[in-house]
């Protein structure tokens, strides 16, 4: 009797402890089925506002250069946008976003914008999101896709903290700039799948383009 007893107190202990593993929270964008699209906005507006002067931003590439938002200016619009960085996980969201920046980067070169992705935060793991997202264009193409644009490094969040992001990384967010480097579209995500999706980038764009020069 003493050892039936046992026996069921050890089912018990099993089932419970396996209960709260599973009810336990997982992190954002997983539990999702392999076939699964996320999907950002396209009809968007601006819910954030700041002066020019606050991205007047310099970042580190991963070779280790000096990239300036000032640089383009006079030059091309920018297209700025923040990733999570690396939350423990590579954010699926931030690949399936920047996979969708390099399957449309020729979009945004007919727009004369140079698209720049920061990740923010340790760069130990850089490179999986950069082989997650270009897996993902991959998939996408049917062919081989390198990243067409920088990938910035803001390893000590000045840029996140200067422009007020800082969530357990980073928040979620797209700038553009115009050529005259004022800003002209700032959107902060209020959770990991709030973006604007690529159509909207673009929209942006080309209504700064039909603009009188």
């Amino acid at each position: 009797m003493k050892w039936v007893l046992i026996v069921i107190v050890c089912v018990v202990v099993a089932v419970s402890i396996a209960i709260v593993i599973e009810s336990r929270e997982k992190p954002r964008g997983y539990g999702y089925p392999a076939n699964y699209e996320i999907t950002f906005k396209d009809d968007v507006q601006a819910n954030a506002s700041g002066a020019a002067e606050s991205l007047d931003l310099t970042f580190v590439d991963l070779d280790g250069k000096q990239v300036a938002i000032e640089d383009y200016r006079g030059k091309q619009n920018v297209v700025l946008v923040f990733t999570r960085g690396f939350p423990g996980f590579v954010c699926p969201y931030c690949s399936a976003q920047t996979s969708r920046l390099i399957t449309q980067q020729a979009e945004f070169a007919h727009r004369n914008a140079a698209v720049l992705v920061v990740f923010p935060g340790p760069k130990e793991h850089v490179q999986e999101f950069i082989e997650s997202s270009g897996r993902q264009a991959r998939e996408k193409t049917g062919s081989f896709a390198n990243v067409p644009f920088p990938i910035l490094l803001d390893v000590d969040f000045h840029a996140v903290d200067q422009l007020g992001l800082r969530d357990d990384l980073a928040k979620p967010s797209t700038y553009i700039l115009d050529r005259k480097g004022e800003l002209r579209f700032a959107y902060v995500g209020s959770n990991s799948a709030d973006r604007p999706s690529v159509k909207a980038m673009l929209a942006q764009l080309d209504a700064i383009e039909r603009e009188p020069k």
